[in-house]
């Protein structure tokens, strides 16, 4: 999704919600905006290329590639906020960033200055092979490689997640070898053990994190593994509603076994849900999410993506989900087709999911992601 981090940000900052209406979006960026930009010129400019990054369509004067002004109406906005209190921008897995954003996060780092904001990115290194001069040639710019664990420490932190100071000899040697300094699967093996994956004497250990995280999923009582696999259809982020049918009995059912699934720390519930009356819950790893979606056959897999495009739709105001709702029913589609069965009507629902994403990127200026749709 286009620039999707910085919209998240900037809707979170006006406390819009996905739920909201277009004219409570605008009423709400125009207070966020002009509580921090007391020039009322300035902040109307601000507000009309905030306009699409929040769903709503572009303002008529604003046509036309204009990405420069953009990107210093999006950074004059962010040079505010941190002009009142120090900011912290937050920008998780970068490598999967659209190249706009990156551009953006770029000119963002480059012409701030004079105000107390820290952009901190994580990346892996796949990142420097899209962009292999990032961060370089940059005042006050800092890269931290993170290397892989010490046998020592990757020992130690599995210690103190078990809350037990020795590993059998054999399971230790085993975990060593295979972790290869990953903090991740030693995160995941302690959990696994805790959760009572205990290994039978010559038993090895899955070789991948992946391995690893699919022998905790199939622990998993069968409920909270299906609960678990529909969320991941939805993606790192979903919500409760999206997983009951609107019952109440199984609405309660689904968030005693979400419960569940938080504190076996496959999942985190955020403390504001950016749906109104929704509870919002996150995959705590993006991998924990994607060894649960691989593990659905394409059937289930295809109904899924369709009722999950069917309930964003159900928010309203489409427009501002147009790429994920493109995601999903072409998905579907793609599945469907892969399976060999028939989706009535579904072709007929993704055409103008598609029109409307491929307008949402080019109101953002992302011509190459509105080309794809």
């Amino acid at each position: 999704m286009s620039f999707w981090a910085l919209a998240e940000m900037i809707k979170a900052q006006a406390g819009v919600l996905e739920t909201d209406g277009p004219e409570q979006v605008e009423s709400k960026l125009a207070a966020a905006v002009a509580s921090v930009v007391p020039d009322e010129t300035e902040a109307r400019w601000i507000v009309g290329h905030l306009r699409p990054l929040a769903g709503l369509s572009a303002d008529a004067e604003l046509a036309g590639d204009r990405r420069a002004e953009a990107f210093s109406a999006w950074r004059q906005l962010l040079e505010a906020l941190a002009d009142t209190q120090p900011a912290v921008l937050v920008f998780e897995d970068l490598h999967w960033a659209d190249e706009g954003l990156l551009d953006f996060v770029d000119h963002l780092v480059d012409w701030a200055s004079g105000v107390p904001l820290l952009v901190l990115c994580t990346a892996r290194p796949e990142l420097l092979e899209r962009r292999p001069g990032w961060g370089g040639g940059k005042l006050n710019a800092h890269t931290i490689s993170l290397a892989p664990l010490s046998d020592t420490d990757t020992a130690r932190l599995v210690a103190s997640l078990l809350d037990q100071p020795v590993l059998d000899a054999g399971t230790q040697a085993q975990l060593l070898a295979r972790a290869e300094g990953n903090p991740l699967y030693a995160e995941q093996f302690a959990r696994m053990l805790a959760e009572g994956g205990a290994l039978e004497e010559g038993a090895r250990l899955p070789e991948t994190v992946q391995g690893l995280i699919a022998a905790r999923l199939d622990l998993l009582p069968r409920e909270e593994k299906a609960l678990l696999q529909d969320a991941a259809v939805h993606g790192k982020v979903f919500w409760a509603g999206a997983l009951a049918d609107g019952d109440a009995a199984p609405r309660r059912l689904v968030e005693e076994r979400l419960h569940g699934l938080e504190r076996k720390e496959f999942v985190q519930r955020a403390r504001r849900s950016s749906v109104a009356g929704e509870t919002e819950y996150a995959f705590r790893h993006l991998l924990l999410r994607d060894v649960a979606y691989g593990q659905i056959p394409r059937p289930a897999r295809a109904e899924g993506h369709r009722r999950a495009a069917e309930w964003l739709e159900s928010l309203g105001r489409p427009e501002d989900h147009a790429e994920t709702l493109a995601h999903h029913y072409v998905s579907a589609l793609d599945l469907a087709k892969a399976a060999g069965i028939e989706v009535a009507g579904l072709a007929d629902r993704a055409r103008p999911a598609l029109r409307e994403a491929g307008e949402r990127a080019f109101g953002l200026y992302a011509y190459q992601a509105a080309a794809r749709f």
